[in-house]
């Protein structure tokens, strides 16, 4: 049987984050949705993409 692990354990691990080579900050990863116009224009199809957001690229990734 596998050991029992206690709500301690779980909080002491270390969170695996990746670090910004610009800024030093750890990185959010987001789920950024836009909307695309079909090829025939009359309607728009939602592309959806992961994208690691830190200080320095906050304003021009959510704008």
């Amino acid at each position: 049987m596998a050991k029992r692990q206690s709500f301690a354990d779980k909080a002491s691990k270390k969170i695996h984050e990746k670090i910004c080579p610009v800024c030093g900050q750890p990185l959010k990863f987001t789920l950024v949705v836009k909307p695309e116009p079909t090829i025939d224009g009359q309607s728009f199809r939602m592309r959806s993409k992961h994208v690691g957001i830190c200080k320095c690229n906050e304003k021009s990734v959510l704008a």
